[in-house]
């Protein structure tokens, strides 16, 4: 790696790594407001218990980014909830009457971190069910969005559990305008359940039903050490004309998002999630719209942290149907809840394996991905895997890096007499340029070389990066000292201050690496501004995941070996190039 193709990266991964950091700095999160289907699993625990409904509380005038929930005033105490649980080896669901849908989602095979080893349970904290029902929303004159109540089918109704047999789950209410809410899920045999909603009209006349929004659900930390920047709300389109990757991200961290309801041409489906965690509602019919907004969180979740606890919650938002005197509607509905896993993820259909996040080169990503896993199989280490990717990743881009070595050491040979056209023309700045060129072409030799096979590679080091940084697979992978790959390398702790190894190791090998460098300044103010760099890096990685970190030192490694080579070989009888002359 030259000097100027150091400068480049830095400024690449400056951008890559630090985006998040300066968003949380300069727009922090405001404080939290007051208020296909397959074989079913087992059906147990019905429980009646009096507990506090689930209402989303008024809220008064907020910035254009809050939605307001619509009051609930009941004219009568509520009846007691009852809930009921479908189960299967991956996960344990509760239901409950209050809104009809899933209260949570317990995961029985992850743990929050290796020192909280309760289990990962999705939609904690939530203010509704999943699948809780709304009558659309609207907005204000000011921007303010405020989610509309549908009385007797919303969060605030008191549905009823009508069948409790050992392959689904049935909730029915009485609606508003004469309208009945049927609700029938099932559990599969991995991380999937179904939802069926069912709206009958068993009236003498037609009714026309509100704008219907359907909770996706509430994703969050999972405790204080748990990355907030990695909780958000994001929906996938269809359309032709769109080509990108996930439509919209909604990042409740920060106020970077303009709006949050996106009207779309056909939502595929909407998630919200965590770094590893995921909820993902997908509709058999494509909605119209997607909703999301901050989710206020109780404090305890975060007790030491300054900051308040950061969520995110969204809907899927259909239009309103006519309903027939005694027909009805059904919409179905397949939900995703479990581990961000690509595998699982992409076998749902539908672009799904989106919610990973790869972002721009995420085809390189899925490569590198795919790569990882399959090594695994036969070397199953992790951190192993990571090793061996990075020495194919070195041997395939090892020609142009070879490029990029032969042009930096024609342009230090070139070096005196650029230092004679600066003396020649020292108030002529121009015209040294234009002489310069001269002397590049009359020498062949391409100002650029060095950095051009560097700039080839970027692509695959953001791809790796938005890899490494959020499978699931790293989560818990440990690797000599390292414990857990997706973490940084803590061996102890000085003062409050982490201490960790790899990334000093990794200084270490870029420093190196800068010494066996040609260089290609004389400025000896550049070339201070060189060593300062693996300083910089030292800052950048200190806090990644051991696996990225793992990665970066033996691509230095191998730097140093193809460089020492290259030097070796230049050594040679007959290797070195004539000189040149002027």
């Amino acid at each position: 790696m030259d000097k100027r193709g150091l400068v480049i990266v830095v400024i690449c991964f400056a951008v890559v790594f630090g985006w998040q950091a300066a968003v949380s700095h300069f727009w922090p999160a405001p404080p939290p407001g007051k208020g296909p289907a397959a074989k079913a699993g087992l059906l147990t625990n019905v429980v009646t218990r009096s507990a506090p409904p689930l209402e989303m509380k008024a809220a008064p005038a907020k910035p254009a980014l809050e939605v307001v929930a619509a009051p609930a005033t009941p004219s009568a105490p509520k009846a007691p909830e009852k809930t009921v649980t479908l189960e299967n080896k991956l996960l344990r669901a509760e239901l409950t009457t209050y809104g009809g849908g899933i209260r949570d989602v317990l995961l029985k095979e992850w743990k929050v971190s290796s020192t909280n080893q309760a289990p990962v349970t999705l939609n904690r904290f939530a203010s509704e069910p999943v699948f809780a029902l709304t009558g659309g929303s609207t907005k204000d004159t000011n921007g303010v969005v405020s989610v509309l109540a549908w009385p007797g089918a919303d969060s605030n109704a008191v549905y009823t559990l009508t069948d409790g047999g050992p392959d689904r789950v049935v909730f029915t209410s009485d609606a508003a305008g004469g309208l009945r809410i049927v609700k029938e899920f099932a559990l599969g045999d991995d991380y999937s359940l179904t939802c069926r909603v069912r709206i009958e009209n068993n009236g003498k006349q037609a009714v026309e039903t509100p704008a219907l929004g359907v909770a996706v659900g509430t994703a969050a930390q999972l405790d204080a050490k748990d990355d907030a920047t990695y909780v958000n709300a994001d929906h996938w389109e269809g359309g032709v004309s769109y080509t990108g990757r996930a439509k919209a991200t909604y990042t409740p961290a920060s106020s970077m998002v303009k709006a949050d309801v996106f009207e779309t041409v056909g939502a595929k489906w909407a998630a919200v999630k965590n770094r590893y965690f995921a909820l993902v509602l997908s509709p058999k019919e494509p909605a119209r719209g997607f909703h999301a907004r901050k989710a206020d969180l109780p404090q305890s979740l975060t007790p030491a942290a300054s900051t308040p606890p950061v969520g995110a919650h969204a809907w899927l938002l259909f239009d309103g149907v006519k309903v027939d005197a005694g027909a009805s509607v059904t919409r179905e509905f397949q939900l995703y809840a479990g581990p961000k896993e690509y595998s699982r993820l992409a076998a749902l259909g539908n672009k799904q394996e989106e919610v990973m996040e790869f972002g721009w080169f995420g085809r390189i990503a899925e490569v590198l991905l795919w790569s990882l896993t399959s090594i695994y199989k036969v070397i199953p280490n992790y951190g192993i895997a990571i090793i061996i990717i990075t020495i194919v990743i070195k041997l395939l881009f090892w020609p142009i890096q070879a490029m990029s070595t032969r042009s930096m050491k024609r342009m230090q040979e070139l070096q005196p007499l650029i230092a004679k056209l600066k003396e020649k023309y020292p108030d002529e700045p121009q015209k040294q340029q234009q002489e310069m060129m001269k002397l590049y072409k009359e020498h062949k030799v391409n100002p650029m070389g060095g950095c051009l096979p560097l700039v080839a590679q970027i692509p695959v080091f953001i791809a790796l990066y938005n890899m490494l940084r959020t499978v699931i697979e790293l989560r818990g992978a440990k690797f000599l000292w390292i414990n857990d790959l997706s973490l940084p390398d803590t061996i102890f702790t000085i003062a409050g201050l982490p201490i960790n190894p790899l990334p000093l190791v990794m200084c270490a090998t870029t420093l190196w690496q800068q010494k066996l460098t040609p260089t290609t300044s004389a400025d000896p103010t550049q070339q201070k501004m060189m060593m300062l760099m693996p300083l910089m890096f030292v800052f950048m990685f200190y806090s990644m995941s051991s696996g990225l970190v793992l990665y970066w030192t033996v691509q230095n490694l191998l730097s140093i070996l193809q460089q020492w080579l290259a030097l070796r070989d230049t050594k040679k009888p007959g290797a070195t190039p004539a000189p040149i002359k002027r």
